[in-house]
């Protein structure tokens, strides 16, 4: 713009009429230069602004008074420097402006702007120098308020996202729906031992056992399919080499289908929940082993039992006690959880469940664990005995006593125990017992 052409902002006509016919001719003639001037004064979208050396206003466009709020008419001869925010007028942010635009041409900006009613905007300019060789500059902004705060938005959710994934246990992991990993967390790094970089791509199924690496694609392929991605896999714990089985579950972060969507994931450790089911599926399949066991148990004590007795009190008394046996022995069994059931723990328990007075009996041997079959067998075998001397032996003669001792011995280089269960003070009966019960043909 040169010295003696009018402001961008005046208005008289520029344009003399054109006759017909010269149309062609004279459009051609116009210069460029007043050519620009009418697109700019005419511009609505951008606020174009001329500047003194003083930064007062000299031409003020239509975009301006849109974009600003102020009219040409009011601000024209005015500082500049008022659509800047006071902090930026304070910090001489327009001067600065004006200083780069003399030193390099131009200057470039985005910062908050003020309009005339005090709001404000996020403006993107350029400022350049005048060629009316009288240092004015003209300025050139445009109102990307909606852009930015949408990035303000964007990048703040990335933080809030980034905070998140980085102080949560599981490891965070962004992805292509190929499995083709874009980021991992610092989680992830410390865990497995390999860095974000080396994980990228697929590089981070190096953590995964390589038993479960099929698994682990075929579960991004299947992905494609449900909109969700889960799988069980095992993880390497770089500290100490161990694979911990995790749970990883990733789902896309936009509706549409296409590969390039990028997927969000964590993978958590259920190694010990693992376990814990494994250990489920043992104690329960035992439970029903012995439960099984235990009714053949009950079905052959009531069998011979009911065969043996005279009448049935009798049967019930013997059968009673006998069930009450079995009821301890359960007992012992649910504590061999948190430790072994041993010998001492079920003679003890048997003999104290028939009232023998501590004075009367003697027990020695080594520390013996018992199998649980060997612990319901053998607590039954004792209650026959402890019974038979109750009723006819040592339990019962006031001079009485019963000693068991017990100790393990090699046979065939497997260990077997030797226990012995004996009486004394007993008047023993001239002749042996005319019938074996059922005591006998369970020992």
């Amino acid at each position: 713009m040169s010295s003696g052409d009018s402001p961008i902002g005046a208005s008289q006509n520029e344009n003399p009429p054109v006759s017909p016919g010269q149309g062609e001719r004279k459009a051609a003639s116009v210069e460029p230069e007043i050519l620009l001037n009418a697109i700019l004064r005419n511009a609505s979208d951008y606020a174009v602004i001329t500047l003194d050396r003083d930064r007062r206003v000299t031409s003020w466009n239509i975009g301006a008074e849109r974009v600003l709020g102020w009219k040409a008419e009011e601000i024209i001869g005015h500082s500049g420097d008022i659509i800047f925010t006071a902090e930026d007028r304070e910090s001489g942010g327009p001067e600065a402006e004006q200083q780069m635009a003399y030193a390099q041409g131009r200057a470039e900006d985005e910062r908050w702007h003020v309009r005339k009613d005090g709001s404000h905007l996020w403006g993107s300019g350029v400022m350049t120098l005048l060629d009316d060789q009288k240092g004015g500059c003209l300025k050139i902004l445009r109102d990307v308020t909606a852009q930015h705060r949408t990035q303000l938005a964007l990048r703040e959710s990335e933080e809030r996202f980034k905070t998140l994934a980085t102080n949560i246990p599981q490891l965070v992991f962004r992805s292509l729906g190929t499995g083709h990993r874009t980021w991992g967390s610092p989680q992830w790094e410390n865990f497995v031992g390999l860095s974000d970089a080396d994980s990228r791509g697929l590089g981070w199924l190096r953590g995964i056992h390589e038993d479960d690496r099929e698994t682990t694609i075929e579960a991004w392929h299947r992905a494609q399919q449900t909109g969700e991605y889960y799988v069980e896999h095992r993880i390497l714990r770089g500290l100490d080499g161990e694979y911990r089985w995790h749970q990883t579950r990733a789902v896309p972060l936009r509706t549409e289908t296409s590969d390039d969507v990028e997927w969000v994931g964590t993978s958590t450790d259920i190694h010990e929940m693992r376990r814990l089911q494994d250990r489920q599926s043992v104690l329960l399949e035992e439970l029903q082993h012995r439960t099984r066991n235990l009714l053949a148990v009950v079905a052959a004590a009531a069998h011979q039992t009911l065969n043996a007795s005279t009448s049935m009190e009798e049967f019930r008394d013997e059968f009673t006690g006998r069930l009450q046996a079995l009821s301890r022995v359960q007992g012992l069994l649910t504590r061999s959880e948190m430790r072994p059931v041993t010998l001492e723990d079920v003679v003890r328990g048997e003999l104290a469940a028939h009232g023998a007075e501590p004075g009367r009996i003697s027990i020695a041997g080594p520390p013996v664990n018992l199998t649980s079959k060997a612990v319901q067998t053998l607590s039954l075998a004792l209650h026959e005995l402890a019974t038979n001397a109750l009723k006819y032996g040592a339990l019962r003669a006031p001079e009485g006593h019963l000693t068991l001792v017990w100790d393990t011995v090699g046979v065939d280089s497997e260990p077997y125990l030797h226990l012995r269960w004996k009486e004394t003070g007993v008047a023993m009966p001239d002749h042996p017992p005319h019938r074996k019960g059922f005591g006998r043909r369970l020992i």
